[in-house]
């Protein structure tokens, strides 16, 4: 699976952990099948817990073929795996167990990876909540054609500025994106659907036969036709 986070791209490999920061916009997609196990932690257990802190970051990318013999990475991918099998098994009072396995793996976070912050992405954030909304807007209208301009002026921002940030928050400029959103959702269609991949791409939005095929490729690692098998 790659994880696209301010500008860069990790390829995210078996038993490889990444942890999203709050507040940091990002995309993941996946080359293939892959199992990829998710926790939702929100930021306000950590911020009740260590009030001192006003801004915590944590380590992003922990490879597995790097960190495999050091026993603080071990520790946490063990808690991870204790919670999976907890939440999937159910005993009576798991979530008992669930809490103590998650509050040890913020514990041995926060005391082994907590990181500075980016000034240069620091002083983007503050547009962070109009480009979320702006990312919402674009999910729920991405079949329909958004201008960069119309996008510049959701978010209040001037084309060339909006552009520069865009770009430094999430990786792509912001048509990229768009395209990236309505190749997920073709993507889907073409694995849950029978309609034709014609009708499946115009129903999405993405009436550029040349960038579609490139990107399509790029993205999945295949032509839409031989995902459909």
């Amino acid at each position: 699976m790659q994880i696209v986070r301010n500008n860069k791209t990790y390829t995210i490999t078996d038993n490889d952990l990444f942890i999203i920061n709050s507040g940091d916009i990002h995309l993941t997609r996946s080359l293939g099948h892959v199992e990829v196990l998710c926790l939702l932690i929100p930021y306000e257990l950590i911020t009740k817990s260590i009030s001192e802190d006003k801004s915590i970051r944590f380590r992003e990318y922990f490879s597995h073929d790097e960190l495999y013999e050091d026993p603080v990475f071990k520790s946490m991918l063990h808690q991870l795996i204790s919670m999976r099998a907890l939440y999937e098994q159910r005993p009576k009072g798991f979530q008992f167990l669930f809490i103590s396995s998650l509050n040890l793996f913020l514990y041995i976070l926060y005391n082994n990876y907590v990181v500075s912050q980016n000034i240069e992405i620091d002083k983007i954030t503050k547009h962070l909540p109009r480009l979320k909304e702006l990312l919402d807007y674009v999910e729920m209208n991405y079949s329909e054609r958004i201008s960069l301009k119309d996008a510049a002026s959701f978010v209040a921002l001037n084309p060339e500025y909006f552009c520069r940030t865009f770009k430094k928050l999430t990786g792509f400029t912001f048509i990229e994106y768009v395209n990236l959103v309505r190749l997920a959702h073709i993507h889907k269609d073409i694995l849950d659907t029978d309609d034709s991949i014609t009708a499946i791409q115009e129903r999405h939005g993405f009436t550029n036969n040349k960038v579609f095929s490139r990107m399509f490729k790029e993205t999945y690692g295949c032509t839409p036709s031989k995902l459909r098998g």
